[in-house]
């Protein structure tokens, strides 16, 4: 291990201005990584762990750069004015930005729906250095239902604690397709959810040649199906089952120890 360094970074996405961290070894970088956050109330539970495994990555030698997209935390403007398309534009401005600030060849790391932009975003980019992908979201669709079964379920709870009823029309709606619905606090528009719901890692087949690690985060040790034909799919895959807490479901104090020592083994590796 060697001692590492954090400091406030500035780059520009589409004319706006991003803020982020980069912590960065004091000895010499081996590579660099770009984190791209979950979605929603998922980043704010991750947050901690994703500040966690950055200064892991930074002792183990590699640079890494934490950023928050447009219209999430330290960065401009409101969460409903931006899109998939916009977040992924900022991951590339995030490369270029680690590139310049590193001088070192950048991978991306991403959580959740930050995993499945930052391999939409290396599909076009064959000069990204490494994937590594916690939990994707494969199926953009299948999320969607589970996030609106999620936020209708809470609706009910608030509903019979006073709540009225007018909050679970409001999901209710959303869950047939109509209008925005409230995603743990975020309203997700109609554009938005037609985004997501295209989204398919497995469809078309990924082509991106370089080395990825597909983890999946759970009480066993199964991959799961769709993770494991994921990682299958690349040329270069490795596919990791780790015993973790789900980082991205709860805030508070998590150990993510298992999912960042997996990660940082397998940079090593690299």
């Amino acid at each position: 291990m060697t001692a590492a360094q954090e400091r406030l970074v500035s780059f520009e996405s589409a004319g706006e201005l991003l803020h982020g961290v980069i912590h960065e070894p004091l000895e010499e970088t081996q590579q660099a990584l770009v984190f791209c956050h979950p979605f929603a109330e998922e980043k704010k539970c991750a947050h901690r762990s994703m500040v966690e495994a950055a200064r892991a990555c930074a002792a183990a030698g590699w640079a890494v750069l934490r950023f928050d997209n447009r219209g999430c935390g330290d960065s401009p403007g409101c969460f409903e004015q931006y899109d998939l398309n916009d977040w992924r534009l900022d991951i590339e401005s995030a490369l270029e930005c680690a590139a310049r600030e590193t001088s070192s060849a950048v991978g991306l790391l991403g959580l959740r729906l930050g995993a499945t932009l930052a391999a939409e975003v290396a599909e076009d980019r064959p000069d990204v250095a490494c994937l590594v992908l916690w939990e994707p979201i494969v199926d953009g669709e299948r999320y969607i239902k589970q996030n609106l079964r999620r936020s209708i379920i809470k609706a009910m709870m608030t509903s019979h604690e006073g709540g009225g009823s007018g909050t679970t029309a409001a999901h209710t709606a959303g869950a047939s397709g109509e209008g925005t619905v409230d995603f743990d606090g975020y309203s997700v528009g109609e554009a938005m959810r037609e985004q997501l719901a295209e989204v398919n890692l497995l469809e078309p087949p990924p082509v991106y040649p370089r080395p990825v690690l597909v983890v999946a985060l759970g009480a066993g040790e199964a991959m799961g199906e769709q993770l494991q034909r994921l990682a299958d799919a690349y040329t270069m895959g490795t596919a990791r089952a780790v015993r973790q807490e789900p980082i991205w479901q709860r805030i508070g104090v998590m150990d993510a120890t298992p999912v960042i020592s997996a990660t940082v083994e397998w940079l090593r590796q690299q």
